[in-house]
Formats: C-alpha cells, structure tokens, sequence
C-alpha cells in the first residue's frame, strides 16, 4: 500500500544476513519487495557487507541482481574479505545519474583516493586471490560459528533462543525471560565485555535480543563472554 501522508523515496535493506538479526529475507519476500518498487518508483538501496560468507548451502542472489528490478542501489565492501583497516567499497546503480552525484559528493569527502591500493586490489581480484582468500576465510568462520553454537548450547541452554546462522559473522540472542539490559551492560563493562543493549537497534521495548559478533574475537574470548553473559540471564520457568 503506498503511504497516505508522504511519499517513500528509498528503502534501506540488508537482505543477506539482516543486521542486526541476520535473518536472510525469503525469495518471495524479495520478489514482493521488488514488485512494490517497481510499482511506486522507489529505490531499493541494498547493503551487501557480508554477503561472501555462506555455510554450506547455495546462497540467494542479491535483490539488485533481479532483472525485473527498475530501481536500485548495490552496495559492498573488501574490508569484511581483505581487512577492516581496507577501507574500499564498491556501488553499482541503476540510475547513471544518480552514480554520478554520488561520485562527485565523493570527491569533496575524499579528493584523490587511494589509487595504488586500489590497483592492487583490483591485481588480487584479477588474478584469483581474493576468491581463494574467500574460500579460507569461509572455513575459518565456519569453524568459529560452530565454536560458538557448542559454547552457546553449552552456557545458555535454558536461558535463551538462538539460531545457527547459515552466514555471516554473528548470531541473534534473545533471552527466554526479560531482562534488565542497562545494568547487565554496565556489570559486563567492569569485566572489560561491551555489549550493545537492544535500545542500541529498536525503539520497541518489545525488543529482547542482542547481536553476539564472532568474526574477530579469540576463541578465548568468545568463551569468557559467553560465560560472563550466562552468568547474568535467568534461566527460564
């Protein structure tokens, strides 16, 4: 249905591994999304930021790669491939026009670029590295998913829900009973855990979950925080 009161221009999705949820959005989901698009004339801006890292199943295409889709903004990054400090990232659009202005707002944040990073970049792309690294890197975060789903079913049987993410780099925790995420937040700080409470990602105090992050942490670390976060939930009645 479109809005009464004012138009949407664009629609901001991260399909592949929701953030902050990493739910991946249905096929038919897409393809309602894109017939709402194609019928109202807005623009689908789609982050991809992990879409490389898939566990064993074949992935679905991006919601920009749909042919019938008239409106979009592709969106995607090295730094989850290469490295954090590589700050490069690549946008395919739809509109020539629209690429254009975002090019030249481009130029007054940053006037000149990293030209030679990027040639060696694109040397890496070329000549097959960065697949290769790809294929490492999903085994190497496949083996710390499965690390953390043992550690989870391990300290938070009966205390939470929780999904095995088919990508990505971090899992969805929702605690079975409400919990008072202020002052768990700030008892996990003294013990030198950050953790984003759920008013971090919603307004709705309906909102129960955080988002648990494995990509870079040590696997001991993953399991000190998982054992400090245990020791704080209740177990369900």
């Amino acid at each position: 249905m479109p809005c009464p009161k004012k138009k949407i221009k664009a629609i901001y999705i991260t399909p592949h591994h929701q953030y902050p949820t990493t739910v991946t959005l249905s096929l038919q989901r897409r393809l309602e999304l894109i017939q709402l698009s194609n019928q109202y004339g807005f623009t689908i801006i789609e982050d991809d930021y992990d879409n490389e890292f898939h566990y064993g199943y074949r992935p679905l295409l991006p919601v920009s790669s749909f042919p019938e889709l008239s409106n979009y903004v592709y969106i995607g990054t090295m730094s989850k491939i290469v490295a954090p400090a590589l700050r490069i990232g690549y946008l395919v659009c739809s509109n020539p026009e629209l690429l254009k202005k975002v090019g030249e707002l481009r130029k007054i944040i940053d006037v000149q670029g990293d030209g030679i990073m990027e040639q060696a970049v694109l040397q890496l792309i070329n000549d097959g590295t960065i697949k290769r690294h790809v294929r490492k890197a999903t085994s190497h975060y496949k083996a710390k998913r499965d690390f953390v789903d043992d550690l989870l079913a391990r300290h938070l049987a009966g205390k939470a829900y929780y999904r095995l993410p088919d990508g990505g780099l971090a899992f969805w925790i929702e605690p079975r009973a409400k919990v008072n995420w202020p002052k768990i937040s700030a008892e996990l700080m003294t013990k030198g855990i950050k953790m984003l409470p759920p008013d971090h990602y919603s307004d709705l105090s309906s909102i129960n979950g955080l988002r648990f992050g494995f990509g870079s942490l040590s696997e001991k670390d993953l399991t000190e925080a998982i054992k400090a976060l245990a020791a704080h939930l209740p177990a369900a009645h």
